[in-house]
């Protein structure tokens, strides 16, 4: 196999491929754990429902090559988008919206992802804060400027829908947040260069499941 090459030049990477290298990298933890050597683009693309094409392209963009024989050494794979798109990199993030979904991310986050640095939790109602137990520090809401500067935060989970939710976002963006990771049914839409964000409708993904063993029914 090929050794990757540090002075590679890093392409600017489309948003598509970065998605599919950040699930390449999760495929190759589960791989390495398995103790697997080395996978192909051709079954990498199968596991991700993806041509081989698009993932020797995928990783072409980070610099890393497999041969057409054994195809990608999965721990040099997997060191290399690690390094290349800092994935181990600690980086302090707060929830919003403290139900079930909230808190569970809050007690897991260390076994889910452990370079994300929960820090702190917020909730507009002020009577569940002083009642739920949980180890991290919790705010009302009116306060996330305020402790997304102090505590530099870059990335926050909105969890619960919240009739404020666009004020919520204002004042994340007044902190100097980066990123925001929306589960809500309301699409955030912030502009072009001020936060990154991602809208992940559980309700919408559920109906658009639902209407497709509709249509399959109907065949």
């Amino acid at each position: 196999m090929k050794p990757i090459t540090k002075k590679h030049k890093i392409k600017k990477i489309p948003s598509p491929a970065l998605s599919r290298l950040c699930k390449i990298y999760s495929l190759a933890e589960e791989l390495e754990d398995k103790g697997e050597i080395s996978i192909s683009s051709k079954d990498i693309g199968k596991r991700l429902g993806v041509g081989s094409h698009n993932i020797r392209k995928d990783v072409s963009y980070i610099g890393e090559t497999g041969t057409s024989g054994s195809g990608y050494d999965i721990k040099k794979l997997k060191a290399h988008i690690e390094e290349v798109l800092g994935l181990k990199k600690e980086r302090n993030a707060c929830i919003i919206g403290l139900g079930s979904l909230g808190v569970v991310i809050m007690n897991y986050q260390k076994d889910l992802l452990p370079s994300l640095i929960i820090v702190a939790g917020f909730d507009s109602n002020v009577n569940k804060l002083e009642t739920i137990k949980i180890s991290i520090p919790v705010y009302p809401t009116y306060e996330i400027t305020e402790v997304v500067k102090r505590e530099n935060i870059e990335l926050a989970v909105i969890t619960e829908p919240d009739r404020n939710i666009e004020k919520i976002s204002e004042r994340l963006m007044q902190g100097g947040i980066k990123g925001i990771i929306n589960f809500t049914p309301v699409i955030l839409n912030p502009g072009p260069g001020s936060v990154y964000v991602r809208n992940i409708d559980i309700v919408s993904e559920f109906r658009y499941l639902s209407a497709l063993f509709t249509l399959s029914e109907k065949e």
